[in-house]
C-alpha cells in the first residue's frame, strides 16, 4: 500500500554553473562526484544499514553539464550518437564513488531546461519495485546502459 507506507529517503543537490572555468580538471564530472559523496555520507547518517531506498535528485542549472554526463560518472563510460560505449571516465565510477554509487537507488535528473529523467540503478530489487510503483514506472520498460 504505497499511500501508508515510507517511501525513501531523498537528498537534493543543485548543480550550478561552474563560474570559475578552466581551474578544476573535467569541473563537470568533479561535481556530480562530489554530489555522490556528499549525498551518500547524508544517507549514511540516517539510512546507515540501507533499510529504505535512497533517492539523489540533481537538479540542473548548467547548460553544459546533462544527464549523458551523469551516465559518465556512474559508469566509467562515454555513450556516443551510435550508442557506442567508450570507457573513458573510469577514474570517476572505479575511483571516489566506486563503492557509494550502490548506496543511491535512483537519481533523478532535473534540468531547468528539459523533461525530468530517471536513472534507476537496480542494486537492490525490493527497491527498484518499491521505487518503480512510487514514481509509476514501468520495470520492464526501463533501458538497460551498459557498464
Amino acid at each position: 500500500m504505497l499511500g501508508q507506507s515510507f517511501a525513501f529517503f531523498c537528498e537534493v543537490k543543485s548543480i550550478e554553473k561552474d563560474t570559475v572555468e578552466g581551474l578544476r580538471k573535467d569541473p563537470i564530472f568533479n561535481r556530480l562526484a562530489d554530489d555522490i559523496h556528499t549525498a551518500v555520507k547524508q544517507f549514511d547518517a540516517v539510512n546507515p544499514k540501507v533499510t529504505d531506498p535512497n533517492v539523489l535528485a540533481l537538479v540542473n542549472h548548467d547548460r553544459k553539464c546533462g544527464f549523458l554526463d551523469l551516465i559518465g560518472v556512474m559508469t566509467g563510460n562515454f555513450v556516443a550518437e551510435n550508442n557506442e560505449l567508450h570507457p573513458i571516465y573510469k577514474q570517476f565510477s572505479e575511483g571516489r564513488i566506486k563503492d557509494e554509487e550502490a548506496r543511491i537507488h535512483l537519481f533523478i535528473w532535473l534540468d531547468d531546461f528539459k523533461p525530468e529523467r530517471l536513472l534507476f540503478t537496480q542494486t537492490h530489487t525490493d527497491f527498484h519495485k518499491r521505487l518503480c510503483g512510487w514514481f509509476g514506472v514501468d520495470q520492464s520498460a526501463i533501458k538497460q546502459i551498459g557498464s
